[in-house]
């Protein structure tokens, strides 16, 4: 009998923010898939640490470039290497930051999976943006207000058109150029949202640095600027 993929959300950081269903799927499988993008240390297995301890760990190749034949040669290297691996009737839960719903790398290799008719799901988790919205302490929209969720390094640019709440997710490389563009836009940002080393800042304007990869940044609607 062949075994399950699963696309597990671990949420933006805290291991609190772990949904108990997340948690009883990586203590079923046998085998925990990560990402392996060159960091130093891989943020999801730290927040599922307690619950997969002595599981099979497998690293996969997910080198973050923009090259789409590229990646699209390390998604199919992932799903062969999960493939062979179900086939051996064993459960295979892949950890992602947030949710595997939102920009994530796990869908890729999810969608060869299903493609080859292997049994997959997904495991929902609390994304990045609500994650920051609560260290914020405020909603990220109310009344008729949309919400527009960017990815920063492909479509930054977009923002300045959109009405209601724009999040900009991914920041951290070009955040000093975003910095000076929403300069008069009341911008707020949290880096590494959740977990131990998180930083806030209200006000965007604050930020004096270069912030990591995990930096995402909130610009409330025109209204709700106009009320602050």
């Amino acid at each position: 009998m062949s075994g399950k993929f699963y696309a597990v959300g671990v949420g933006p950081g805290d291991p609190q923010l772990l949904t108990v269903k997340a948690i009883n799927v990586m203590k079923a499988c046998q085998v925990i898939a990560v990402p392996k993008s060159g960091a130093s240390e891989n943020i999801a297995l730290k927040i599922a640490g307690d619950y997969i301890r002595g599981k099979e760990i497998l690293e996969c190749d997910m080198p973050m470039i923009k090259d789409k034949e590229e990646l699209e040669r390390y998604h199919e290297q992932s799903a062969d290497t999960i493939a062979e691996i179900l086939t051996q009737g064993k459960d295979v839960a892949f950890l992602t930051l947030g949710d595997p719903a939102i920009y994530s790398t796990v869908m890729y290799v999810h969608r060869k999976l299903t493609a080859r008719g292997h049994e997959t799901a997904m495991v929902p988790g609390i994304p990045s943006f609500c994650g920051a919205a609560a260290s914020l302490n405020t909603s990220l929209c109310e009344r008729d207000e949309m919400l527009h969720v960017i990815p920063a390094t492909y479509k930054g640019s977009q923002a300045e058109v959109l009405d209601g709440t724009r999040v900009l997710m991914k920041s951290g490389r070009s955040i000093m150029q975003i910095k000076e563009q929403l300069a008069e836009k009341k911008a707020m940002m949290v880096e590494c949202a959740t977990m131990e080393n998180e930083k806030v800042y209200h006000d965007l304007n604050d930020l004096k640095e270069q912030s990591s990869y995990f930096s995402l940044i909130v610009i409330p609607s025109e209204d709700r600027q106009k009320e602050s």
